[in-house]
């Protein structure tokens, strides 16, 4: 659980996240093998060199009269490797080896040529603190002649190397670094068209319509974005399909209707004409609004660049009991928006109007966030029940309780205000208050 906490959510943060675990250990281990096998060639190479020092100053030596030996052995001796002649081996009978020093001893026995010695010995003395801070430890080598002379080596040799120096580190971390930058601008490439197909599946389930996606990236991303733009194209012509059919219903039923109102006029029925006339013109009332719907769904408006704190203004000028705020924040120009001025100013009012109505009075805020403008209108009436707050925008629904049927409407209204914001890719929200009232809140992108 605390790993999904910081786990990445897209798929170019996987690749990424996958992208360095695997340089990581890629570079880790290439590193570890390399160094490692460089490690053990420099220590064999210096134990190789020394080796044949070793040996070929024992066979120096070896030519040199006994009574000589100590002091020419003094004489060659160097910083680097000491050399000295005596009774006594500096190297016990038994000494603790490993398999450096057997190697060292086999390699020095391997270039003493000749039969003029009889043992190789070969151990570590106690190094001091200064071979201590330089990570080398000091290696004796005695060598006995036949004539009972024993050779006595001391040198120091490199104890172990370092698996990576600093330089190499920085190094190793740059070019995992440009790798990774270099992946990431890839890896962005390929990721960018499922970006855009994401925005479009986004804006089509907001508000039906999108424009046709451009069928680029990797091959499998493109087969996704055609079969998008052809489900795209099947919704939109189902849809204008349909709208056209019920347009063409309600402007064919137009024409009946005025004929039914004549004939209407005829009935002596004082009562029963009123009736008839009325159920006329609740007939006309609906057909007029299903045939606002279709043209918005059909034809919606152009956007332009509109001042929405003015726009909000105009929608409810000249209305009672409506009190409007707008956020000081918001001065000359920071209200700026696209969208269809004459569709957004109805919904608004439309929203307003029904605040009115059925809530009595109505509060209109305007305010902003970083990513959008949010116009909140709160009334203090009934409310809506929470299972009705989605179903009042689907066309010709209406509440019976909550909402007077005989104030006039066809049911249209909020579904048409929904359509238009979400067509501009925001959302109408409604919402009871817990104080008493219900809150319906317009989102509109920046």
């Amino acid at each position: 659980m605390k790993f999904r906490r910081f786990a990445p959510d897209s798929i170019l943060g996987w690749l990424v996240l996958i992208l360095i675990a695997v340089l990581a250990a890629s570079q880790a281990l290439t590193t570890l093998y390399h160094n490692n096998e460089r490690n053990e060639a420099i220590l064999e190479i210096e134990d190789l060199r020394a080796a044949e020092r070793v040996a070929a100053s024992a066979a120096l030596l070896q030519h040199t009269a006994p009574v000589f030996r100590q002091g020419f052995a003094a004489s060659i001796s160097v910083p680097s490797m000491t050399v000295a002649a005596s009774n006594t081996p500096n190297v016990p009978e038994d000494p603790t080896t490993d398999s450096r020093l057997t190697h060292l001893g086999n390699a020095v026995s391997d270039r003493l040529h000749g039969n003029f010695w009889e043992e190789v010995r070969v151990g570590r003395a106690q190094p001091s603190e200064e071979q201590r801070a330089h990570g080398v430890v000091p290696v004796r080598v005695a060598i006995a002649l036949r004539d009972g002379t024993w050779l006595d080596f001391e040198f120091a040799a490199i104890e172990s190397l370092p698996l990576a120096s600093p330089r190499f580190l920085v190094l190793t971390a740059f070019s995992i670094l440009l790798v990774l930058a270099l992946s990431v601008i890839a890896l962005r490439r390929v990721t960018n068209p499922l970006d855009s197909l994401t925005r479009a599946a986004e804006a089509l389930g907001r508000s039906g319509r999108t424009e046709a996606l451009e069928e680029s990236g990797a091959s499998e991303v493109r087969r996704a974005a055609r079969a998008f733009n052809e489900m795209q194209d099947r919704i939109r012509r189902l849809i204008e399909d349909r709208m056209q059919m019920v347009a063409a219903i309600s402007h064919d039923l137009r024409t009946p209707i005025t004929r039914l109102k004549l004939r209407a006029e005829f009935i002596d029925d004082a009562e029963q004409r009123e009736k008839m006339l009325r159920d006329l013109d609740e007939m006309e009332t609906m057909i007029k609004s299903t045939l606002a719907l279709a043209r918005e769904d059909a034809n919606p408006e152009p956007s332009t660049r509109l001042d929405l704190a003015k726009l909000v203004a105009d929608a409810v000028e000249g209305m009672t009991d409506v009190t409007l705020e707008i956020d000081p924040a918001l001065g000359d120009g920071d209200s700026r928006v696209d969208a269809p001025p004459i569709a957004l100013k109805r919904a608004i009012g439309n929203l307003v109007e029904n605040a009115v109505v059925y809530g009595k009075k109505a509060k209109v805020r305007l305010t902003a966030t970083a990513k959008e403008f949010e116009i909140a209108i709160d009334d203090e009436g009934p409310g809506i029940p929470e299972s009705e707050l989605d179903r009042v925008f689907r066309p010709f629904y209406r509440l019976e309780a909550s909402r007077n049927r005989e104030s006039g409407g066809a049911g249209l209204g909020l579904a048409i205000a929904r359509s238009v914001v979400r067509g501009h890719g925001g959302d109408i929200v409604l919402k009871n208050r817990p104080e008493g009232g219900l809150r319906a809140t317009i989102s509109l992108p920046r």
